[in-house]
């Protein structure tokens, strides 16, 4: 019984580091490269498993499932890429506060800062 769990664990192991982006084969490729890599596994796998069920019928539908599927993955992973680009802080302060040429806003500002401008003004 104790070797029967022990293959069970060492095969969740390996599919784990399978799945890990930081570990598995396609760590170092672009990101198009990565894209169609994970389609092409996909609708093989998709392939694989109606040809063993027998659902050769159903193979297309898969095949388009797990292409959308993989698509939203990496538009999601696009996404917040970008939005962290744009709206990490940076240097203290969180960049979307401020105006186009990097000038601080009155947001930033303290009190007596903004009394001064006021005064300014």
């Amino acid at each position: 019984m104790f070797s029967v769990l022990k293959f069970i664990y060492i095969v969740f192991r390996a599919s784990q580091d399978m799945i890990n982006p930081n570990i598995n084969p396609l760590r170092h490729a672009p990101a198009h490269i990565k894209y169609f890599a994970s389609i092409l596994l996909s609708c093989f796998w998709c392939l694989a498993f109606g040809l063993y069920i027998g659902e050769l019928l159903t193979i297309g539908y898969n095949m388009l499932g797990h292409i959308a599927i993989v698509s939203m993955v990496f538009a999601t992973w696009a996404v917040f890429k970008s939005m962290e680009k744009v709206y990490s802080p940076r240097q203290g302060s969180v960049d979307y506060l401020r105006m186009p040429d990097r000038s601080s806003r009155c947001d930033e500002l303290t009190d007596e800062q903004r009394r001064e401008l006021a005064g300014r003004i």
